[in-house]
């Protein structure tokens, strides 16, 4: 099942992005309470959409999904994604019930509904 149609049979309201520009363009343009971003994305990094998108929406919460590069190099450390501004970090391969709790956790921490 793909990231999208778990967070919407999650009850979850979804806009996709297909690469981090695009994704970086709908934040700018429109007011999420979470983006879900993986860290690496064809056009513009995860790392590069995290950072701008905090500064341009500093209350939407962000979380990261990682599983190293294309190259195969390590993946980025928990910690150097957060200091970019991620909220939280999902680290691949992970199951739908633990996106779903992240999903939850950040939005309860915003005081939205979940």
């Amino acid at each position: 099942m793909s990231l999208q149609a778990n967070l919407v049979s999650g009850g979850h309201d979804v806009t996709c992005a297909t690469d981090g520009i695009t994704g970086l363009r709908l934040i700018f343009d429109t007011m999420f309470d979470l983006v879900v971003t993986d860290i690496w994305m064809p056009g513009l990094n995860g790392v590069d959409v995290i950072s701008r998108g905090r500064a341009r929406s500093p209350g939407t919460r962000f979380l990261a999904i990682t599983g190293g590069d294309p190259e195969g190099s390590a993946a980025p450390s928990v910690t150097g994604v957060k200091n970019f501004g991620a909220d939280a970090v999902l680290v691949k391969p992970f199951v739908r019930a633990a996106l779903l709790a992240a999903v939850t956790a950040l939005l309860s921490e915003s005081g939205l509904p979940s």
